[in-house]
């Protein structure tokens, strides 16, 4: 439950032994709109993302929170990951 919706939680990520070098253009494809050109990729095993998706009485809602890269400093990740979860959505009832 997110408030007082349901919903599911998904992770995306690369598995640690996938050669991304080996990869069209140095990139692993998540997902493309275009038919020739990756719009989402990962370039390295240490990208990840977290996606929350609810139920709005037949309406979708999605949420998601991003790790781009190791170097990023993780007082700003863990900050990150507070916001994301304390979203909660709530009727308007």
């Amino acid at each position: 439950m997110l408030g007082d919706y349901s919903g599911f939680e998904f992770d995306h990520s690369v598995a640690g032994d996938v050669d991304i070098t080996a990869c069209d253009r140095d990139k692993f494809c998540i997902h493309s709109s275009l038919s020739n050109e990756c719009t989402r990729w990962y370039s390295s095993a240490a990208e990840r993302e977290t996606y929350r998706v609810v139920d709005m009485n037949g309406q979708r809602g999605v949420i998601w929170v991003v790790q781009f890269h190791e170097s990023i400093n993780p007082e700003l990740t863990r900050e990150a990951g507070a916001v994301f979860d304390s979203i909660v959505f709530r009727s308007d009832k």
